[in-house]
This record gives C-alpha cells, sequence and structure tokens, in this order.
C-alpha cells in the first residue's frame, strides 16, 4: 500500500484566501467562510434574485476568465459520500423535507447530475462545467456511487494527512474500491474540526478538495466539516442546505481543476472560488441550495460536442 501525496506547488498563486497548505506543506484549495471574503464594497447579493430565466453576474473574485494550463479533468465523475459516523448521516439538521444529511446529500447528488449534454436548459447547474472538457471530455452524468456510514468515534481535531490516511485505510481492508474518477466526499461529524496550516474548518474554511496517490491511482478528495459554526452559516439556510452549497462547489471545481494544473484564472482563483457565496441560488431541480458556477462564456467545441455557453460570469440556471 502507498499513500504518497502529490504537492500542487506552482499550480496557483500561493497568496490568496482560496489557497491554504496541509500539514506536510501541500497546497490545498480551500472555501473560506463568507465572513473571510464580503468586505462592506460587496455588491453581489449572497442570494441571487429568483428569474424566469439564466442570468450571469460579475465575478466577485479573481482576474479574468478562466485558463486552460494543461492539466487533467476528471471525465466521468462519480460522487461517494463518507460519513465518520452515524452522528453526521442522521443528522436532522435539514430542509425540503428530507428526514437526515445523508437523504438530502443522497438527494442532491441525484439531482445535481446531468442527464443530457449542457443545453443551455434550466437544470444545467452541472453541465455547465462541460466548455471545460479541454484535455478530458466531461461527462453530463455525475454518477452517484452511494455511502458509507462509518463507526469512528468523534474527535477534536484530524489533520489532512490523517485524513489521507483514513481513507487510505478503507482502501486497503476493502470497505471502499479505489478508484481516480471518485470524488470521495468526507462528511465529519459537529463538533470534530479538520486542521490546516492556516487554521482549522469552521473558522477559515468550510470545506476543500485536494488529492493523493494510492497504489498509483490519483485519489480525490473533499472535505467537509459540519457546517453549524457561525463563520459557515448563512442566514435562513440549514446545515444540510450549506453542506449542499460546498460540495457544489468542491464537485465542479474537483472535475475542472482535479490536480491543480487545469483550469484556474490569472490570480490562481479556480472556477467556484470566482462565484464563492455571492448570488447563491435553489436549483429547478429538486429545489437544494448551490452556488453559480463561473462560465468563460461563448461557443466552444469540448467535451465532444460544441456548445454556446452564457458568460462570462457567474451562471445562475432558470429558477
Amino acid at each position: 500500500m502507498a499513500t504518497t501525496a502529490v504537492a500542487r506547488m506552482g499550480a496557483q498563486h500561493p497568496q490568496h484566501p482560496f489557497i491554504d497548505h496541509s500539514d506536510n506543506g501541500e497546497v490545498v484549495h480551500v472555501l473560506p467562510p463568507p465572513a473571510a471574503l464580503h468586505s462592506p464594497h460587496d455588491t453581489g447579493p449572497t442570494d441571487a434574485p429568483v428569474a424566469n430565466g439564466t442570468q450571469v453576474f460579475p465575478a466577485s473574485y479573481g482576474s479574468g476568465t478562466l485558463v486552460n494550463h494543461g492539466g487533467p479533468e476528471i471525465s466521468n465523475a462519480s460522487f461517494r459520500a463518507i460519513y465518520w459516523n452515524s452522528s453526521v448521516a442522521t443528522s436532522s439538521a435539514t430542509s425540503l423535507g428530507y428526514a437526515t444529511i445523508q437523504q438530502q446529500i443522497d438527494g442532491f447528488i441525484n439531482a445535481f447530475s446531468g442527464t443530457t449534454n449542457y443545453d443551455a436548459g434550466a437544470t444545467s447547474d452541472y453541465t455547465i462545467v462541460q466548455q471545460y472538457g479541454s484535455a478530458n471530455s466531461i461527462s453530463p452524468l455525475l454518477s452517484n456511487h452511494g455511502f458509507h456510514i462509518d463507526t469512528r468515534a468523534a474527535q477534536s481535531s484530524i489533520s489532512d494527512t490523517k485524513i489521507q490516511q483514513y481513507l487510505a485505510g478503507l482502501f486497503a481492508n476493502g470497505s471502499e474500491v479505489a478508484d481516480a474518477s471518485v470524488l470521495y466526499g468526507l462528511y465529519f461529524p459537529k463538533g470534530m474540526k479538520i486542521s490546516l496550516q492556516g487554521g482549522v474548518s469552521c473558522s477559515s474554511f468550510c470545506g476543500y478538495h485536494s488529492h493523493f496517490t494510492y497504489n498509483g491511482q490519483l485519489i480525490k478528495y473533499a472535505v467537509f466539516p459540519y457546517t453549524d459554526c457561525r463563520a459557515c452559516s448563512v442566514t435562513g439556510k440549514a446545515v444540510a442546505d450549506i453542506l449542499t452549497i460546498v460540495t457544489s462547489h468542491e464537485i465542479r471545481e474537483a472535475v475542472t481543476d482535479s490536480l491543480g494544473s487545469a483550469w484556474y484564472d490569472a490570480g490562481g482563483y479556480e472556477a467556484d472560488d470566482k462565484c464563492a457565496w455571492h448570488n447563491l441560488y435553489q436549483m429547478t431541480n429538486g429545489r437544494f441550495w448551490v452556488q453559480p458556477e463561473y462560465s468563460n462564456g461563448g461557443t466552444v467545441n469540448r467535451s465532444g460536442f460544441t456548445a454556446t455557453y452564457p458568460g462570462p460570469g457567474c451562471v445562475v440556471p432558470n429558477q
């Protein structure tokens, strides 16, 4: 068994709020809390105005459009939810009539996936990333690979290296199957902090995505602390709503910039960084809360077809 991490040094500029470092020095792309980004000069609303049609809003962060740096995207991405224990999986801090967070996340993944290639429709919440399928065509489908509820006791904190070791241990004991096309989403219980060099979860960040090598495969994973903390809360939204917002952010970024060497702008900001915590909206399909995706816009022939995308800017499909 090998769990060698792959460094992302040099892929992006190290000095901006979306970049942190793990305990062993690897670059980690985080989603900072809203308060860490918003300023009195912000003009973008937290929630997008409801409109019967697709809307495009100016990016809140970064510099210019996304630039293709030649790295890989994930062609046929899947999502697998892993819950540290049942206290997070069965939490009732939900909305939309779901009984548990596990059920709401599962419903969200099913609704977030596309069924056909991008067509500028009301449910193009995920398929808009197909415009970035340059090195690897991006499928409209985000397969739901289900979930795993572990029985680990909650602990006060855990480092990124320990999270990688935990996931590698699940592969080694046969609880999980290592797959380079799967984004493993790890959901942690209330009060359990994740530590990076810049600080801890629910203080300096609300989630992040990264990767490491396991037995020759590049494993992509995303980390989701329990978002009942003040820093990662948004008025009027349940913990599960914040989790779907953060999950939408990390899924799209992991697909379009899986190794930190594909799509980001001149300032090093990934697609969802540019639209973070502004113009949040409820999907037409399922009414789940997500954030907009940044679109370069224009007509491109990528992911195996030609389409015209709105933008440049942060796109909210028909609500």
